[in-house]
């Protein structure tokens, strides 16, 4: 990981040396043991991200709304990260505005809205799928278009397999098996997870730093709204058990270990490895989904799936072509 006094000159160089493109995506060195770490993190992020969209599609059909599952996902690590926050502020405050604007809208109020909203139309496998699986999509055009990236044969072929399995969603959409809103809300939120991703990179800022850049001015935002306007609240309808589910999902799961466990990830194998492990989501979440919810899914939701799955290795550069980079 990146120290505070190296990030700062990457950003800030001196007058006597040529300045860098603000937006050159920085090269990671880490040893292979670091990398184990990262590899075993991500895996562990799976486990959370499928615990999540599990949440959200159970608090989109219970009493619960949307404004109190924000409150339990950001205001819960938002509090215990506010230490983290306040001793780092100067470090925060010397990162550039653009990856600071994207840690805070990819990562935060946009990001959650987006996922709840297509989750009170859509499915589990749908969200589970198209909001990490299509990131890596985001993430490489990204980096082609405005970082200047080259692109790989096996890497188009990625794109293109995912791009097709995202047609197959589409499709299925269409044939009145699922919402069409529901899949342009996923995608729309894949697009600023893959912000997220690519600023966490851009940023240097550790992963509790960069989790309290997002929860912390998030959830005191929420605080503040929920006194203006007062929203009608529903948890005291909910079951013990399936308060304390929301509260341990999305305050202490998604609010806290995802980001770290996300943001660690990444700061040991790149944004678009990170993003290919995380391809596992759906396999998880939505066999998790079809075990307790009893969600079932058509044979083109599979092939969308499996589609995406195999694409965001190949896109990923996971697999490389003897002598490609």
């Amino acid at each position: 990981m990146m120290r505070a006094d190296s990030v700062s000159s990457a950003h800030f160089s001196s007058s006597t040396a040529p300045k860098k493109n603000l937006l050159q995506v920085k090269d990671l060195d880490i040893p292979a043991a670091q990398k184990i770490g990262g590899v075993v993190a991500a895996l562990m992020m799976v486990v959370v991200w499928s615990g999540y969209f599990l949440s959200l599609r159970m608090g989109a059909v219970s009493a619960i709304t949307t404004f109190e599952i924000a409150v339990l996902r950001f205001c819960i690590p938002g509090f215990l990260l506010l230490p983290v926050f306040i001793h780092h502020r100067q470090q925060i405050f010397q990162v550039p505005k653009l990856y600071l604007a994207g840690l805070f809208v990819g990562g935060g109020l946009p990001f959650f809205w987006l996922g709840a909203v297509g989750m009170q139309m859509g499915q589990v496998a749908e969200g589970s799928t198209l909001i990490p699986g299509v990131a890596p999509l985001f993430v490489t055009g990204i980096a082609v278009v405005i970082f200047n990236q080259p692109l790989s044969r096996l890497r188009l072929l990625g794109l293109s397999l995912i791009f097709v399995g995202v047609v197959a969603f589409v499709a299925n959409s269409i044939s009145g098996n699922s919402h069409v809103g529901a899949i342009v809300c996923f995608l729309s939120a894949s697009f600023f997870w893959a912000l997220f991703a690519l600023s966490i990179r851009q940023s240097g800022l550790s992963p509790l730093v960069a989790a309290s850049v997002v929860t912390v001015p998030t959830g005191c935002l929420l605080l503040l709204s929920g006194l203006v306007l007062q929203p009608e609240l529903g948890w005291q309808q909910l079951p013990m058990q399936a308060l304390f589910g929301q509260v341990f999902a999305q305050g202490i799961g998604a609010g806290l270990a995802s980001g770290l466990l996300f943001a660690y990830a990444i700061s040991r194998l790149g944004a678009e490895v990170t993003s290919a492990i995380g391809s596992l989501t759906p396999v998880g979440a939505s066999l998790i989904a079809f075990l307790w919810l009893g969600e079932q899914v058509t044979s083109v939701v599979l092939i969308g799936i499996a589609l995406i799955s195999v694409g965001v290795i190949f896109a990923s550069g996971l697999i490389k072509r003897n002598g490609a980079k």
